[in-house]
């Protein structure tokens, strides 16, 4: 079993309070790995963890074998994770195009001297990522919006803008932070549909989610917290049948 995201008695604490304790498990590579518990069970302070927001107060993260201990998001990005965010950060500014550029960055050419000179590769590298941007776009459902204003797009399709733009870095790991939150029935099942395509692309995904319908069809495995701490961990059928999750998230029936 190959695991590309690493955990380790993983600890957070905030004076005293354990938001998240002695966590540890595994994401294997290309799956996708749903993390789901009620309010206040520490999803959002294990996702800074995991996205060097936060550095742990025990414990450790390792991607990819390497110990992302104190690295900032910026070469956590370099080391191929990538986000989106529950409350939307797109540049309503720009271009829903545009927006999906910013995620290039990484891959472009960033030398002081190319671009004060708009050397020829600079200016290949520009377009190429204005194609790939395009590509992207079209993937995930918006390739007739591309000179669109981010500002004029429905919210169901700025969630998908912003998983474009979080592709456009060339990810290993996609993080999908609520990506289902405020959508209508038609709106889920098209994020159903464009987070299995991402998987199909051999992406890792964790995916942090409320919508259960959306997470029991189509998580590999499932970590459930409760205050911190892992409830239970396994596949879809093997969660759902858990009487402790049952008892503090699912719902007896």
């Amino acid at each position: 079993m190959t695991h590309l995201l690493e955990t380790s008695n993983l600890t957070k604490t905030f004076g005293g309070v354990h938001a998240v304790a002695d966590l540890s498990f595994g994401v294997e590579a290309g799956a996708i790995q749903a993390i789901i518990g009620p309010n206040g069970a520490g999803k959002t302070t294990l996702i800074n963890l995991l996205t060097g927001i936060y550095t742990p107060s025990a414990g450790d993260v390792r991607i990819d074998g390497r110990d992302t201990r104190g690295l900032p998001p910026h070469r956590l990005a370099g080391l191929g994770l990538s986000r989106t965010f529950q409350n939307l950060q797109i540049c309503m500014n720009m271009s829903a195009l545009e927006n999906v550029m910013v995620g290039r960055h990484l891959r472009m050419n960033r030398s002081f001297t190319a671009a004060l000179l708009r050397l020829p590769a600079l200016r290949r590298g520009d377009a190429d990522c204005r194609r790939r941007a395009a590509e992207l776009m079209d993937f995930v459902g918006l390739g007739d919006l591309t000179e669109r204003d981010a500002d004029t797009l429905s919210y169901g399709a700025l969630k998908r803008l912003e998983i474009a733009r979080a592709l456009a870095s060339e990810p290993k790991l996609l993080l999908l932070d609520e990506p289902a939150a405020g959508l209508n029935a038609n709106e889920t099942a098209a994020i159903e549909t464009l987070i299995r395509r991402v998987a199909e692309l051999g992406i890792t995904v964790i995916l942090v989610e409320h919508d259960m319908k959306l997470v029991m069809a189509i998580s590999d495995r499932i970590l459930v917290l409760d205050h911190g701490k892992q409830l239970a961990i396994g596949t879809p059928a093997e969660v759902r049948a858990d009487p402790a999750v049952i008892s503090a998230y699912l719902g007896a029936a």
